[in-house]
């Protein structure tokens, strides 16, 4: 039941109050016929004025153009309608009967056909059209065939033969003609259009043909002189002009509620064809009948009864040819989408396999879980980490859990997020869980929430096995700081040369005194640990600054001595016993010395903490020999539990550790492969379970055809020296503890020593002072040993072949490729005193042998 504003629904109300009213009326007429026609004449003048008032407020509610123009004329046709009444009531009150006929009140009921044929044809102007086709044209020859052989036989004949004035006779046929005129009207446009606007037409149209079939028979009544007012003929137009009031009551909401629908006009083509072919078969059937009763037979009756069948004979033929071309199209066209349909399964499934392929070759477990965390569908993967590693069985619904594989504070972890993915979140978390084999391991999991039409029904879930990606993580940040301990090291082990270095000259300068043999005694004890300091710091600085790619002749024997000097106090502590077998060849390699070194002390630790986890004899040895096949050989041999066959493949593979997480990072076995391959050599491992392992480094001897060698500089004798000149030395130094001691030292063997802290200083005094000697520290504040260079040679170039460097880092970088460039002596800090003089006259003696 459509719901109605208040306005139509008093509209309404009126009209069904009314109608009610009025068929009382006619149902229990008074006795008076003098009034029942005053009554009558009230009815039918309420009945157009009501029904003109409805429709010209419809067309102001109207919702298109086209309602509000049809309902205006429909309004101006009960406007006229009702001016016809009045004429008609002011003859019957006036003169005490009704007008003559024909009179000017036939003028206004007449205008009313005009104005609903012009506003049904306003109603379906903007509405599209049939195609047309044979179907169409019977249908529309059958129509109007059909009305016209009714309206010829039973109302133009009768009328015809009536005597009667012309006026009178063509008044009737305008009111037979105009009222059969709208009904087919209305019929042919139902045919000519696929659908009718429902909104107007449909709740009208009752009103309308109630209208028309009153009219039809007052024309003939009218005629005749047999209408008698108050009959059922008056109550013919008081039902239509009512109905079509309330039609215009309702219209304009009725629309509005088709456009929410959005179903804004019924189908009326079909309707319309089945009510063309009954019109047609009713009408003829009628005549039929009519005919076969009269006593004499009417030749022109049979010839329209004849056509009239044939007419509906070829609409019946053409209509089951049209049923069979439709069935043929219909199954050609169910075939084509039976085809269409089996075309897109066969496409469907394709890519449902092709998903199903990709999800197989995912290595990562893919599983769809519902509400309840239970598995829907999974690739292989997911089905191995929901039945096989964490033995999930379905229970009684023959569901399974997707998170069986985790327990405890993982499963509710993992029970929050799924929550939180039904709520149509996207959550990524780490839980740990068992792997296979037993171990702990880390899954990273993805909740993906899955939409169907705005709902999520399920949740897509990828588990990855992350355990050795963390492993990883956890050996690059333990290499990382391993990195940057080194750096640490070699910064600390810097330093510490410069104290060292002053030490090992105080205690040098005190040996040139005479002492009791105790005092002697402790001042060399200072001076020896001094310059094992000095030792330490070195190897450890060589380590620090291992990676350079120069190359040089290195000797075996000397690496090995160096390292051992690093660990030989640690593995004191450890209980093991550190064997050296060095071969008296003294075998060379052509190596870059630094990180020699650090081969060999990765192969120290390794083989340490492998005897960490044995009792009893614990050994390290470590041999060099010279190879037949020009290279040089290094073995390291520990007395351990040696190595597994299986996995003796893979100990040269980066990060591969059979130490627990935390304990090393499985980078130094792959570092000493790297650093051997790099060299050109080779290395391998030789063990047996419970017999220790021994690794055998094969190194090039020397790369080069040839070995050049430098002749040494010429001895000058003693006696070439001129006794009475004593050297000058200028000491360029930032320590000033050093420099205290260098001074002391130098000016007790009878030297003249200027002392500056750094190069800008320097430069000043050999402005206005020559000096034999000059030695400068390599990294001072302010001017540096390589700014002080360059501006030796710019300005004094002379000097160059006098100069002598010292430094506490060697195996700097830059400190490495200044000296190379430089080709001036150097010292590394701490240097022995007597070293110094040693070389102080020789780079004299050379700077005056070149002058």
């Amino acid at each position: 039941m459509m719901a109605l504003s208040q306005p139509a629904r008093v509209l309404v109300s009126i009209a069904v109050v009314s109608l009610a009213a009025m068929v009382l009326l006619y149902a229990f007429p008074p006795s008076d016929q003098r009034l029942l026609v005053l009554l009558s004449d009230l009815s039918w003048s309420w009945a157009a004025a009501f029904a003109a008032f409805a429709c010209l407020t419809s067309a102001r509610r109207g919702t298109t153009s086209e309602q509000r123009r049809t309902w205006r004329w429909i309004g101006v046709g009960c406007v006229s309608f009702f001016i016809g009444q009045l004429v008609w009531t002011w003859h019957d009150l006036s003169r005490g009967a009704p007008p003559p006929y024909p009179s000017l009140a036939d003028v206004g009921f007449l205008g009313i056909y005009v104005c609903l044929i012009i506003g049904v044809r306003t109603l379906v102007r903007g509405q599209p059209t049939r195609r047309g086709d044979p179907e169409l044209a019977l249908d529309s020859v059958l129509v109007t065939f059909t009305v016209g052989a009714l309206a010829y036989e039973y109302l133009l004949e009768p009328l015809l033969s009536t005597p009667v004035s012309t006026a009178g006779l063509v008044t009737s046929i305008g009111w037979s003609i105009g009222a059969v005129a709208v009904l087919w009207m209305i019929l042919i446009e139902l045919l000519r259009r696929p659908a009718f606007p429902a909104a107007t037409a449909t709740i009208v149209l009752p009103g309308v043909i109630s209208l028309a079939i009153g009219n039809q028979v007052y024309a003939i009544v009218a005629l005749r002189s047999t209408y008698q007012a108050g009959g059922l003929l008056d109550l013919t137009w008081d039902a239509g002009l009512l109905m079509i009031a309330a039609a215009a009551a309702i219209a304009p909401e009725y629309s509005i509620r088709l456009q929410r629908r959005r179903s804004t006009s019924p189908e009326a083509s079909n309707a319309a064809r089945v009510a063309a072919l009954v019109v047609g078969l009713a009408g003829m059937t009628g005549m039929a009948v009519v005919a076969l009763t009269r006593k004499a037979p009417d030749a022109a009756d049979a010839v329209i009864i004849g056509v009239g069948m044939a007419i509906i004979a070829a609409r019946v033929l053409y209509s089951l040819g049209a049923d069979r071309r439709y069935a043929r199209v219909l199954e050609d066209e169910v075939a084509s989408q039976t085809r269409s349909l089996m075309s897109s399964l066969g496409a469907t499934a394709s890519a449902e396999r092709n998903l199903r392929l990709l999800m197989e070759a995912v290595p990562d477990a893919i599983t769809v879980v519902d509400r309840d965390g239970s598995v829907l569908d999974e690739n292989t993967a997911g089905r191995t980490l929901v039945t096989t590693l964490a033995g999930a069985v379905p229970d009684g619904s023959g569901k399974r859990s997707a998170f069986g594989w985790v327990e405890g504070t993982a499963f509710r972890i993992a029970r929050e997020n799924l929550i939180a993915a039904f709520d149509g979140e996207l959550r990524r978390f780490e839980v740990p869980f068992r792997r296979s084999d037993g171990n702990e391991g880390t899954a990273h999991v993805l909740l993906a929430p899955v939409r169907e039409g705005g709902r999520i029904p399920k949740v897509l879930v990828l588990v990855r096995d992350i355990t050795e990606q963390r492993r990883t993580q956890t050996q690059l940040q333990q290499a990382e700081k391993l990195a940057a301990m080194g750096q640490l090291v070699s910064g600390v082990a810097h330093e510490i040369n410069n104290p060292a270095a002053i030490i090992s000259g105080f205690a040098q300068t005190l040996l040139l005194d005479q002492m009791t043999p105790d005092q002697r005694e402790t001042v060399q004890m200072m001076y020896d640990e001094a310059t094992r300091i000095g030792r330490i710091t070195a190897n450890l600085l060589a380590f620090a600054r291992a990676g350079t790619k120069e190359r040089t002749l290195v000797e075996l024997n000397e690496i090995v001595r160096r390292t051992f000097a690093l660990r030989s106090y640690h593995l004191t502590t450890l209980n093991i016993t550190m064997n050296l077998e060095l071969d008296d060849a003294n075998p060379k390699a052509w190596a870059n010395g630094s990180e020699v070194q650090q081969l060999l002390l990765n192969l120290l630790i390794n083989a340490e903490q492998a005897l960490a986890t044995i009792t009893g004899r614990r050994a390290i040895t470590i041999r060099t020999m010279t190879a037949d096949d020009d290279g040089v050989r290094l073995e390291v041999a520990d007395s351990g539990p040696g190595i597994p066959p299986d996995i003796q493949e893979k100990i040269f593979d980066p990060f591969f550790t059979t130490k627990p997480e935390g304990m090393g990072t499985g980078l130094g076995l792959s570092i000493c492969y790297g650093i051997v391959h790099d060299h050109g050599g080779r290395i391998s491992v030789h063990s047996m379970p419970g017999h220790g392992a021994t690794f055998t480094i094969a190194l090039p001897r020397d790369a080069r055809t040839r070995q050049r060698t430098t002749p040494p500089p010429m001895e000058i004798p003693e006696a070439a020296r001129e006794p009475e000149a004593a050297l000058s030395v200028l000491l360029v130094d930032d320590e000033e503890g050093l420099r205290r001691a260098l001074v002391s030292f130098l000016k007790r063997r009878g030297m003249h020593v200027i002392a500056v802290e750094d190069g800008s200083d320097a430069l000043r005094v050999l402005r206005r002072e020559r000096f034999d000697v000059i030695v400068s520290d390599v990294r001072m504040p302010g001017m540096s040993g390589a700014e002080f260079l360059e501006r030796v040679r710019r300005e004094q170039p002379a000097m160059v072949n006098r100069l002598i460097f010292s430094t506490g880092d060697p195996f700097a970088a830059d400190t490495s490729a200044l000296l190379r460039e430089a080709g001036v002596p150097s010292l590394v800090k701490p240097y022995d005193f007597a070293k110094l003089e040693s070389l102080l006259h020789e780079v004299a003696d050379a700077a005056k042998t070149s002058t």
